[in-house]
């Protein structure tokens, strides 16, 4: 299976001198300009002549495109359509090449299509608008004939081909390149006879929707693998709240009931003292001091009750213990504090 490269984590800056790398990972050796050499399209004439031989030929270069890919002067041959947007106008689609567009093709969802009459086409031309996303766009299908669509959403369309297109920009500057007349006529000594351009083509197609599909996948894993990770951190904020609103609730409840426990403790000592002073008999006394001692008693219970119980309901699927708490809350604050700290500094 082919290892395929994301064109938005690699740079032309990475391409061994004197070579370019394919979006496949394959590594495919070029030739240097000379000085002599002009770069394409002076002539307006045969810019116009090449951009009709390219549409034409369209599906001749897709069914050719692994011995395309394979020699970079074909790679990098300059192809003459002029692409753009409303408001940053050519900028990144500037001169586009052969493999651009073929790789494009293969790895852009929607870029080879079959429509509703079972016509197949190749997207050649992207122009529109950044802000309304309205397109005007241009197709051939396999006969040559071309016809406008609107793409949506076009960003994606756009973007794609940007990304490709910029891999590439000082190779087409440095390194020869082949017309496409010459890649025509070199295929065209190349062709065999008994070839089965169709049954190629058809590939080419079946190829490109296994390869969306896969990088589709890709980036699902991905973005689960992002899903999971957030999802992760949200229990573990989630957990801490929790573990801070029970240990907080629990203090305060707490607090409460010892201060009563204490106001309790004070009525008995007032009691003795009142006792030994002769105040009560010893009946009464013994009568009071019992009942405060079950309210201490049943105060104390309560605050037990509630740390068992809510610990259960709680965190019913953890085995804690109030001490495991205990530890963990002042984990969490002694972190946040330094976090705090760090903030204000």
């Amino acid at each position: 299976m082919v290892n395929r490269m994301d064109s938005t984590k690699i740079s032309e800056e990475m391409f061994p001198d004197g070579k370019i790398i394919l979006l496949d990972g394959r590594v495919v050796d070029c030739y240097p300009r000379t000085g002599k050499e002009q770069l394409p399209y002076t002539d307006k004439e045969r810019k116009e002549e090449d951009k009709e031989r390219f549409i034409k030929n369209a599906f001749f270069f897709l069914a050719n495109r692994e011995r395309i890919l394979t020699d970079s002067r074909m790679f990098l041959c300059p192809v003459p359509i002029t692409s753009g947007m409303s408001i940053s106008g050519t900028s990144g689609f500037e001169n586009p090449t052969l493999g651009i567009y073929l790789q494009w093709w293969e790895t852009c969802a929607g870029a080879m299509f079959t429509d509703k009459k079972g016509r197949r086409g190749l997207l050649y031309k992207l122009s529109g608008s950044s802000l309304s996303g309205h397109n005007i766009c241009g197709v051939v299908h396999e006969d040559g004939t071309t016809k406008i669509v609107e793409l949506h959403p076009f960003k994606d369309y756009r973007d794609s081909f940007i990304r490709i297109n910029n891999l590439y920009k000082s190779s087409k500057q440095k390194y020869q390149a082949y017309s496409l007349q010459q890649v025509l006529d070199i295929l065209d000594h190349e062709e065999e006879g008994d070839r089965d351009y169709a049954h190629t083509i058809n590939e080419q197609f079946q190829s490109q929707v296994i390869n969306v599909l896969n990088e589709r996948a890709h980036h699902l894993n991905v973005r689960i693998e992002m899903l999971e990770h957030s999802l992760s951190n949200a229990r573990k904020e989630l957990r801490e709240e929790k573990l801070l609103h029970f240990y907080d609730r629990y203090k305060d409840l707490e607090l409460r009931i010892f201060s009563k426990v204490e106001q309790l403790l004070q009525q008995k000592r007032d009691l003795k003292m009142a006792l030994r002073r002769g105040d009560y008999p010893n009946q009464v006394y013994e009568r009071q001091v019992n009942d405060i001692t079950k309210r201490i008693n049943e105060a104390e219970e309560k605050l037990e009750k509630f740390k068992s119980e809510e610990i259960n309901r709680v965190f019913p699927d953890e085995n804690l213990l109030f001490c495991q708490i205990e530890s963990e809350v002042n984990k969490i604050r002694e972190r946040n504090d330094k976090t705090s700290q760090k903030d204000h500094q």
